[in-house]
Protein backbone atom coordinates (compact mmCIF):
# COMPACT_ATOMS: atom_id res chain seq x y z
CA UNK A 1 0.00 0.00 0.00
CA UNK A 2 1.43 3.30 -1.05
CA UNK A 3 1.84 6.01 2.58
CA UNK A 4 -0.39 8.74 1.81
CA UNK A 5 1.77 11.76 0.00
CA UNK A 6 2.21 14.78 2.76
CA UNK A 7 2.02 18.46 0.64
CA UNK A 8 4.94 20.43 1.78
CA UNK A 9 4.57 24.17 2.21
CA UNK A 10 6.61 25.96 -0.12
CA UNK A 11 7.59 28.93 -0.25
CA UNK A 12 8.37 31.86 -3.00
CA UNK A 13 10.86 33.82 -3.22
CA UNK A 14 10.82 37.16 -5.89
CA UNK A 15 13.91 37.91 -7.47
CA UNK A 16 14.58 41.33 -6.89
CA UNK A 17 17.47 41.58 -8.35
CA UNK A 18 16.34 40.64 -11.43
CA UNK A 19 14.24 43.55 -11.03
CA UNK A 20 14.87 46.71 -14.04
CA UNK A 21 13.72 50.36 -13.56
CA UNK A 22 10.63 49.55 -16.29
CA UNK A 23 8.73 47.84 -13.16
CA UNK A 24 9.59 51.21 -11.20
CA UNK A 25 10.36 54.16 -13.68
CA UNK A 26 12.98 56.26 -12.18
CA UNK A 27 14.11 59.60 -13.05
CA UNK A 28 15.14 60.26 -16.03
CA UNK A 29 18.86 61.49 -17.33
CA UNK A 30 17.89 63.45 -19.96
CA UNK A 31 14.75 65.60 -20.00
CA UNK A 32 11.46 65.80 -21.76
CA UNK A 33 9.76 68.94 -22.86
CA UNK A 34 6.82 70.05 -24.74
CA UNK A 35 6.73 73.19 -26.65
CA UNK A 36 3.54 74.92 -28.56
CA UNK A 37 4.11 75.66 -32.12
CA UNK A 38 2.11 77.63 -34.41
CA UNK A 39 2.07 76.48 -37.63
CA UNK A 40 1.80 78.61 -41.01
CA UNK A 41 1.53 75.83 -43.39
CA UNK A 42 -1.05 73.58 -41.26
CA UNK A 43 -3.48 76.71 -40.46
CA UNK A 44 -6.62 76.76 -42.99
CA UNK A 45 -6.13 73.14 -43.39
CA UNK A 46 -9.72 71.62 -45.17
CA UNK A 47 -10.51 69.81 -41.74
CA UNK A 48 -10.16 72.70 -39.49
CA UNK A 49 -7.62 70.59 -37.89
CA UNK A 50 -5.60 72.30 -35.00
CA UNK A 51 -2.43 74.51 -36.20
CA UNK A 52 -0.82 75.12 -33.21
CA UNK A 53 0.26 71.42 -31.90
CA UNK A 54 2.74 70.00 -29.35
CA UNK A 55 6.43 69.54 -30.30
CA UNK A 56 7.92 67.00 -28.00
CA UNK A 57 11.64 67.66 -27.34
CA UNK A 58 13.87 64.77 -25.36
CA UNK A 59 17.31 66.99 -24.25
CA UNK A 60 20.65 64.49 -23.16
CA UNK A 61 21.80 63.95 -20.17
CA UNK A 62 24.34 66.63 -20.23
CA UNK A 63 21.81 69.40 -21.41
CA UNK A 64 24.40 70.04 -24.35
CA UNK A 65 22.76 69.78 -27.61
CA UNK A 66 25.32 71.95 -29.88
CA UNK A 67 26.40 69.54 -32.78
CA UNK A 68 24.33 66.39 -31.00
CA UNK A 69 22.82 64.49 -33.75
CA UNK A 70 18.68 65.30 -34.23
CA UNK A 71 16.44 62.71 -34.20
CA UNK A 72 12.97 62.88 -35.74
CA UNK A 73 10.85 60.75 -34.25
CA UNK A 74 7.39 59.94 -36.24
CA UNK A 75 4.88 58.00 -34.34
CA UNK A 76 2.88 55.77 -36.01
CA UNK A 77 -1.14 55.59 -37.10
CA UNK A 78 -3.08 57.90 -34.26
CA UNK A 79 -0.46 58.46 -32.62
CA UNK A 80 1.76 61.84 -31.60
CA UNK A 81 4.80 62.85 -30.10
CA UNK A 82 3.67 63.95 -26.95
CA UNK A 83 2.45 60.61 -26.10
CA UNK A 84 6.42 60.32 -25.17
CA UNK A 85 5.63 62.74 -22.53
CA UNK A 86 3.38 59.74 -20.30
CA UNK A 87 5.21 57.50 -18.04
CA UNK A 88 5.30 54.39 -19.06
CA UNK A 89 3.03 51.41 -17.97
CA UNK A 90 4.00 48.48 -15.64
CA UNK A 91 7.21 46.41 -16.99
CA UNK A 92 6.92 48.62 -19.99
CA UNK A 93 8.79 51.36 -21.26
CA UNK A 94 8.92 53.87 -23.94
CA UNK A 95 10.80 54.86 -26.87
CA UNK A 96 12.48 58.26 -24.98
CA UNK A 97 13.15 56.01 -22.14
CA UNK A 98 14.53 53.27 -23.78
CA UNK A 99 16.91 55.86 -25.65
CA UNK A 100 17.57 57.71 -22.10
CA UNK A 101 18.49 54.38 -20.75
CA UNK A 102 21.18 53.34 -23.63
CA UNK A 103 22.87 57.18 -23.06
CA UNK A 104 22.94 57.04 -19.25
CA UNK A 105 24.63 53.45 -19.69
CA UNK A 106 27.09 55.00 -22.76
CA UNK A 107 25.61 52.38 -25.20
CA UNK A 108 25.21 55.00 -27.56
CA UNK A 109 26.29 58.80 -27.74
CA UNK A 110 23.89 61.77 -26.74
CA UNK A 111 21.33 62.77 -29.22
CA UNK A 112 18.61 64.88 -29.46
CA UNK A 113 14.96 64.21 -30.00
CA UNK A 114 12.28 66.10 -32.17
CA UNK A 115 8.91 64.55 -32.10
CA UNK A 116 5.77 66.66 -33.86
CA UNK A 117 2.31 65.86 -33.45
CA UNK A 118 0.76 64.98 -37.21
CA UNK A 119 -2.68 63.75 -36.21
CA UNK A 120 -5.34 64.79 -38.58
CA UNK A 121 -9.32 63.84 -37.94
CA UNK A 122 -8.87 60.45 -39.48
CA UNK A 123 -6.01 59.51 -37.54
CA UNK A 124 -3.04 60.24 -39.59
CA UNK A 125 -1.07 62.61 -42.08
CA UNK A 126 1.42 59.86 -43.60
CA UNK A 127 3.49 62.67 -43.44
CA UNK A 128 2.82 63.72 -46.81
CA UNK A 129 1.39 66.95 -48.39
CA UNK A 130 -2.48 66.30 -49.08
CA UNK A 131 -5.27 68.76 -50.30
CA UNK A 132 -7.08 66.40 -47.93
CA UNK A 133 -5.47 66.40 -45.26
CA UNK A 134 -3.06 69.33 -45.17
CA UNK A 135 0.78 69.88 -45.40
CA UNK A 136 2.62 67.66 -42.96
CA UNK A 137 5.43 67.07 -45.09
CA UNK A 138 5.96 70.95 -45.42
CA UNK A 139 5.34 70.89 -41.29
CA UNK A 140 8.24 68.71 -40.62
CA UNK A 141 10.49 69.81 -43.20
CA UNK A 142 9.86 73.06 -43.62
CA UNK A 143 9.23 74.00 -39.83
CA UNK A 144 9.75 71.61 -36.93
CA UNK A 145 13.28 70.55 -38.16
CA UNK A 146 14.59 74.38 -38.84
CA UNK A 147 12.88 75.79 -35.86
CA UNK A 148 14.52 72.49 -33.96
CA UNK A 149 18.27 73.02 -35.51
CA UNK A 150 18.19 76.55 -35.02
CA UNK A 151 16.69 76.45 -31.42
CA UNK A 152 19.23 73.27 -30.21
CA UNK A 153 21.70 73.83 -32.71
CA UNK A 154 22.17 70.13 -33.00
CA UNK A 155 24.40 68.44 -35.94
CA UNK A 156 23.22 65.56 -38.35
CA UNK A 157 19.69 63.98 -38.99
CA UNK A 158 18.32 61.29 -38.56
CA UNK A 159 14.47 60.36 -38.89
CA UNK A 160 13.06 57.07 -37.32
CA UNK A 161 9.34 55.76 -36.86
CA UNK A 162 6.96 52.52 -36.47
CA UNK A 163 4.29 50.88 -39.13
CA UNK A 164 3.14 54.92 -40.33
CA UNK A 165 6.34 56.77 -39.02
CA UNK A 166 8.61 54.15 -40.54
CA UNK A 167 6.94 55.04 -43.90
CA UNK A 168 7.36 58.59 -43.18
CA UNK A 169 10.83 58.27 -42.23
CA UNK A 170 11.71 56.45 -45.48
CA UNK A 171 9.41 58.76 -47.59
CA UNK A 172 10.50 62.25 -46.81
CA UNK A 173 14.36 60.71 -46.48
CA UNK A 174 14.21 59.83 -49.88
CA UNK A 175 12.43 63.13 -51.16
CA UNK A 176 15.00 65.53 -49.20
CA UNK A 177 18.46 63.79 -49.10
CA UNK A 178 19.44 67.30 -48.88
CA UNK A 179 18.49 67.61 -45.62
CA UNK A 180 18.22 64.17 -43.95
CA UNK A 181 21.13 61.87 -43.36
CA UNK A 182 19.94 58.85 -42.31
CA UNK A 183 16.43 57.04 -42.10
CA UNK A 184 15.64 54.17 -39.78
CA UNK A 185 12.17 51.64 -40.11
CA UNK A 186 10.20 49.67 -37.55
CA UNK A 187 7.72 47.63 -39.59
CA UNK A 188 6.88 51.03 -41.62
CA UNK A 189 4.22 50.90 -44.43
CA UNK A 190 5.93 48.94 -47.67
CA UNK A 191 4.80 46.32 -50.38
CA UNK A 192 1.05 48.03 -50.25
CA UNK A 193 0.14 44.90 -51.97
CA UNK A 194 0.69 42.69 -48.66
CA UNK A 195 0.16 45.53 -46.31
CA UNK A 196 -3.44 47.41 -47.76
CA UNK A 197 -5.19 44.96 -50.01
CA UNK A 198 -6.29 42.52 -46.32
CA UNK A 199 -7.95 45.04 -44.85
CA UNK A 200 -10.14 46.68 -48.01
CA UNK A 201 -12.75 43.43 -47.59
CA UNK A 202 -13.19 44.61 -43.88
CA UNK A 203 -13.90 48.16 -44.27
CA UNK A 204 -15.61 47.64 -47.34
CA UNK A 205 -18.27 45.32 -44.96
CA UNK A 206 -18.07 47.81 -41.88
CA UNK A 207 -19.03 50.88 -44.32
CA UNK A 208 -21.84 49.01 -46.28
CA UNK A 209 -23.18 48.17 -42.85
CA UNK A 210 -22.78 52.03 -41.12
CA UNK A 211 -24.81 52.62 -44.41
CA UNK A 212 -21.54 55.07 -45.95
CA UNK A 213 -18.39 56.30 -45.27
CA UNK A 214 -20.00 59.70 -43.97
CA UNK A 215 -22.42 57.51 -42.21
CA UNK A 216 -19.73 55.48 -40.37
CA UNK A 217 -17.34 58.32 -39.39
CA UNK A 218 -20.30 60.45 -37.70
CA UNK A 219 -20.28 57.53 -35.90
CA UNK A 220 -16.89 57.12 -34.77
CA UNK A 221 -16.16 60.73 -34.25
CA UNK A 222 -18.78 61.33 -32.13
CA UNK A 223 -18.53 58.83 -29.36
CA UNK A 224 -15.89 56.64 -28.28
CA UNK A 225 -16.01 53.19 -30.02
CA UNK A 226 -16.08 50.14 -27.66
CA UNK A 227 -13.08 47.86 -28.20
CA UNK A 228 -11.22 50.52 -30.02
CA UNK A 229 -8.11 49.51 -31.62
CA UNK A 230 -6.16 48.04 -34.96
CA UNK A 231 -8.63 44.87 -34.92
CA UNK A 232 -12.47 46.97 -34.62
CA UNK A 233 -13.81 46.54 -38.30
CA UNK A 234 -14.78 50.19 -37.83
CA UNK A 235 -11.49 51.16 -36.92
CA UNK A 236 -10.12 49.06 -39.82
CA UNK A 237 -12.29 51.36 -42.22
CA UNK A 238 -10.87 54.17 -40.24
CA UNK A 239 -7.90 53.54 -41.06
CA UNK A 240 -8.51 52.78 -44.45
CA UNK A 241 -10.04 56.19 -44.83
CA UNK A 242 -6.97 58.08 -43.65
CA UNK A 243 -4.61 56.34 -45.90
CA UNK A 244 -6.69 57.33 -48.87
CA UNK A 245 -7.18 60.89 -47.79
CA UNK A 246 -3.16 60.68 -48.32
CA UNK A 247 -2.90 59.25 -50.88
CA UNK A 248 -5.94 59.51 -53.11
CA UNK A 249 -7.46 62.94 -52.12
CA UNK A 250 -9.25 64.93 -54.74
CA UNK A 251 -7.03 67.84 -55.64
CA UNK A 252 -9.99 70.08 -57.18
CA UNK A 253 -11.98 69.49 -54.35
CA UNK A 254 -9.87 70.08 -50.77
CA UNK A 255 -10.99 67.80 -47.92
CA UNK A 256 -12.21 64.57 -50.17
CA UNK A 257 -10.67 61.94 -51.05
CA UNK A 258 -11.31 58.30 -53.25
CA UNK A 259 -10.98 54.95 -51.48
CA UNK A 260 -9.42 52.34 -53.70
CA UNK A 261 -12.49 49.63 -53.93
CA UNK A 262 -16.03 50.42 -55.24
CA UNK A 263 -18.46 51.28 -52.45
CA UNK A 264 -21.22 49.49 -54.54
CA UNK A 265 -19.48 45.80 -55.37
CA UNK A 266 -15.81 46.14 -53.31
CA UNK A 267 -14.14 45.25 -56.78
CA UNK A 268 -10.78 47.17 -56.51
CA UNK A 269 -10.25 50.58 -58.81
CA UNK A 270 -7.13 50.23 -60.58
CA UNK A 271 -6.68 53.90 -61.43
CA UNK A 272 -6.90 54.80 -57.48
CA UNK A 273 -5.12 51.88 -56.49
CA UNK A 274 -2.23 53.25 -58.77
CA UNK A 275 -2.03 56.37 -56.97
CA UNK A 276 -1.56 54.22 -53.86
CA UNK A 277 1.59 52.15 -54.98
CA UNK A 278 3.26 55.56 -56.15
CA UNK A 279 3.96 56.08 -52.23
CA UNK A 280 5.06 52.59 -51.78
CA UNK A 281 8.58 52.93 -50.73
CA UNK A 282 9.71 49.66 -52.56
CA UNK A 283 8.68 50.74 -55.87
CA UNK A 284 10.26 54.56 -55.10
CA UNK A 285 13.46 53.07 -55.03
CA UNK A 286 12.56 51.93 -58.07
CA UNK A 287 12.66 55.09 -60.07
CA UNK A 288 15.56 57.25 -61.16
CA UNK A 289 14.84 59.90 -58.72
CA UNK A 290 14.45 58.28 -55.35
CA UNK A 291 17.08 55.23 -56.29
CA UNK A 292 19.60 57.75 -56.08
CA UNK A 293 18.45 59.68 -53.25
CA UNK A 294 18.66 56.71 -51.10
CA UNK A 295 22.20 56.23 -52.47
CA UNK A 296 22.93 59.71 -51.00
CA UNK A 297 21.78 58.68 -47.50
CA UNK A 298 24.39 57.76 -45.18
CA UNK A 299 22.24 54.88 -43.79
CA UNK A 300 19.04 53.08 -43.62
CA UNK A 301 17.79 50.70 -41.52
CA UNK A 302 14.69 48.71 -41.52
CA UNK A 303 13.14 46.03 -39.82
CA UNK A 304 9.97 43.59 -39.50
CA UNK A 305 8.89 40.84 -36.83
CA UNK A 306 8.27 37.38 -38.54
CA UNK A 307 4.65 37.54 -36.70
CA UNK A 308 3.70 40.88 -38.07
CA UNK A 309 0.03 40.82 -38.40
CA UNK A 310 0.21 43.06 -41.38
CA UNK A 311 3.24 41.47 -43.57
CA UNK A 312 5.13 44.19 -43.37
CA UNK A 313 7.73 42.10 -42.08
CA UNK A 314 7.97 41.10 -45.98
CA UNK A 315 8.11 45.19 -46.71
CA UNK A 316 11.21 45.13 -45.15
CA UNK A 317 13.10 42.58 -46.54
CA UNK A 318 11.92 43.32 -49.88
CA UNK A 319 13.42 46.85 -49.35
CA UNK A 320 16.84 45.70 -48.05
CA UNK A 321 17.35 43.60 -50.68
CA UNK A 322 16.26 45.86 -54.09
CA UNK A 323 18.26 48.79 -51.95
CA UNK A 324 21.28 47.18 -51.32
CA UNK A 325 21.11 45.92 -55.34
CA UNK A 326 21.10 49.67 -55.98
CA UNK A 327 24.43 49.90 -54.19
CA UNK A 328 22.99 52.34 -51.37
CA UNK A 329 24.01 51.25 -47.80
CA UNK A 330 20.55 49.76 -46.34
CA UNK A 331 20.98 47.08 -43.15
CA UNK A 332 17.77 44.57 -42.37
CA UNK A 333 16.90 42.98 -39.26
CA UNK A 334 14.09 40.64 -37.95
CA UNK A 335 13.00 39.74 -34.89
CA UNK A 336 10.34 37.23 -33.20
CA UNK A 337 7.41 39.33 -33.14
CA UNK A 338 4.29 41.12 -33.63
CA UNK A 339 3.81 44.40 -34.85
CA UNK A 340 3.44 45.90 -31.67
CA UNK A 341 6.08 44.84 -30.21
CA UNK A 342 8.64 47.43 -31.47
CA UNK A 343 9.92 49.48 -28.37
CA UNK A 344 12.56 46.39 -27.48
CA UNK A 345 13.83 46.89 -31.05
CA UNK A 346 14.73 50.33 -30.50
CA UNK A 347 17.86 49.64 -28.76
CA UNK A 348 19.61 48.11 -31.57
CA UNK A 349 17.67 50.97 -34.19
CA UNK A 350 18.77 53.65 -31.93
CA UNK A 351 22.94 51.98 -31.79
CA UNK A 352 22.60 51.28 -35.30
CA UNK A 353 21.16 55.20 -36.36
CA UNK A 354 23.53 57.40 -33.82
CA UNK A 355 26.77 55.04 -35.08
CA UNK A 356 26.05 56.02 -38.64
CA UNK A 357 25.20 59.69 -37.66
CA UNK A 358 28.46 60.09 -35.50
CA UNK A 359 30.76 58.00 -37.41
CA UNK A 360 32.21 58.28 -41.12
CA UNK A 361 29.14 58.64 -43.87
CA UNK A 362 29.38 55.35 -45.60
CA UNK A 363 27.04 56.32 -47.94
CA UNK A 364 27.94 54.96 -51.72
CA UNK A 365 27.87 57.86 -54.76
CA UNK A 366 24.79 58.32 -56.21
Amino acid sequence: MWGRRVARMVSIRVPTEARTEWTFPGPLGGTIESHPFESSVLRGNPWGDPAVRDVTVYRPPSGHTEGRPLLVYLSGYTGAGWRELARPTYLQSTRLRRLDYLIRTGAVPEAVVVAPDCLTTLGGSQYLNSTATGRYEDHVLQEVIPWARERFRTGPIGLLGTSSGGFGSLVLALRHPDVVQAAASNAGDSAFEYTYTQDFPVAFRALQKAGGPEALLRRVLAEPTPGFGPHHPDIRALETMAYASCYSPVDSEPGRFELPFDLETGALRPEVWARWLEWDPIRMIGTERYGAALRRLRYVYVDGGTQDEYGLDLGARIFAARGQALGAVVEHEQFDGGHFDSVPRYDGMFRRLLAALTGPSRAASA
